[in-house]
């Protein structure tokens, strides 16, 4: 088996070849001058591992073109970060339902798909041959030993903040809204008292910001800090954490970016072992 890195994980790409031992196929990608893609994989080998992020409509377009090139071959897809996941559903009448176009394509060329954190179980259930790793021990050793309390910025991503403390051993709660008045929300951890505290925001997805901004501007606590799993980081997300008083923001390498200082290549080698 080789292993094609798309042009949306180049460095994770690399370091899963060297984990799992595995050679990196020759790839040709160009855009030309109205926009259009093109792919080209050069090699003959019968069984090929494809890694592609979806952070882009270019991204999605290149893993179809990737994978048509490979069509007649064994293929693992690994989708690190798999956008359209948040379109799960269709919540008015006539929307489609992005996710599962999604999986529909994908799973028409590959045997497999590897993927991380995606957004929900709804989002999983469109899925027939999904493998889907969870980054959380990932964010919660890089912690461990630190005097930090780990906060959800709401109970619905409750578990996935339970499941980090649980590796950085830390204590752990979520964020409440309450309303005192029209114009008046306060947020503030159900539980946990975070006076004179080191708090972690932490989330699967880090997107526009905005939730993290408005809890880090009311937590009234030592210092703020960010992590999550996929840093999208869309309309200058990065700069309203930082103005916000955030100390910090970390993120995993499915989407790379500046702030990827942690890697799930280790996640991903360990789960193709049974295929390669």
């Amino acid at each position: 088996m080789k292993l094609v890195i798309g042009p949306a994980s180049p460095l994770l790409g690399k370091r899963i070849a060297e984990k799992a031992k595995l050679e990196i196929a020759e790839s040709v990608y160009k855009k030309f001058p109205d926009g259009e893609l093109y792919v080209r994989i050069v090699g003959d080998d019968d069984s090929y591992a494809v890694i592609q992020s979806i952070n882009s409509n270019d991204d999605l377009i290149y893993l179809m073109l990737i994978l048509d090139a490979l069509s007649e071959k064994d293929i693992i897809a690994i989708v690190p970060y798999m956008g359209y996941a948040r379109q799960d559903k269709a919540f008015l009448e006539g929307e489609a339902v992005s996710i599962r176009a999604v999986a529909r394509m994908i799973e028409s060329y590959a045997d497999k798909i590897i993927t991380v954190n995606i957004h929900s179980k709804n989002a999983m259930s469109h899925f027939k041959k999904l493998i889907n790793l969870d980054a959380m021990e990932v964010i919660g050793r890089h912690y461990k030993g630190k005097d930090v309390i780990m906060i959800s910025p709401d109970l619905g991503s409750l578990e996935r903040v339970k499941r980090a403390a649980s590796f950085a051993e830390c204590d752990f709660d979520y964020l409440e809204k309450k309303r005192l008045d029209a114009e008046t929300v306060v947020i503030s951890p159900k539980n946990i008292d975070v006076s004179n505290k080191h708090v972690v925001i932490v989330d699967d997805i880090i997107s526009t910001g905005g939730t993290v901004v408005e809890a880090a501007k009311q937590l009234r606590c030592k210092s703020v800090e960010a992590a999550c799993v996929h840093a999208v980081l869309a309309s200058n997300a990065l700069n309203k954490l930082y103005n916000a008083g955030i100390s910090n923001v970390i993120a995993t390498d499915t989407i790379e970016r500046q702030i990827s200082f942690l890697t799930v290549s280790d996640l991903i080698a360990k789960a193709l072992e049974e295929f390669v």
